[in-house]
């Protein structure tokens, strides 16, 4: 949760947005922006939003591993082997019908 510490109004950060920018990006913590009270955004150093983001992501990495641990677990996995095999075939495929496709249409 963000501190309310670190809360301004609209009004407030469109006169003094350059001083918040640079404490944000000095200090690295969040500023939350109000309007008649309410929060309606969430001020970032880019720093910090690429380490949520980051965070975020390893998150989802994760949960798509043990998804999958999950479904090899149950039988449901595929040989990655042949996974590679079937989506070279399709590649193949789909570069010959572009390849015909052109000769057709006067191409190379």
């Amino acid at each position: 949760m963000i501190s309310a510490r670190h809360t301004q109004s609209l009004t407030d950060f469109r006169q003094k947005a350059t001083e918040t920018l640079n404490r944000l990006n000095k200090t690295g913590e969040a500023e939350i922006l109000t309007v008649n009270g309410e929060a309606r955004a969430v001020l970032l150093a880019p720093a910090a939003y690429d380490e949520l983001a980051r965070e975020a992501q390893l998150t989802r990495d994760v949960s798509i591993m043990r998804q999958a641990i999950h479904q090899l677990e149950e039988g449901k996995g595929r040989d990655a082997g042949e996974v590679m095999d079937e989506l070279r075939q399709q590649l193949l495929a789909k570069k010959k019908r572009r390849k015909d496709g052109r000769r057709r249409s006067g191409g190379n």
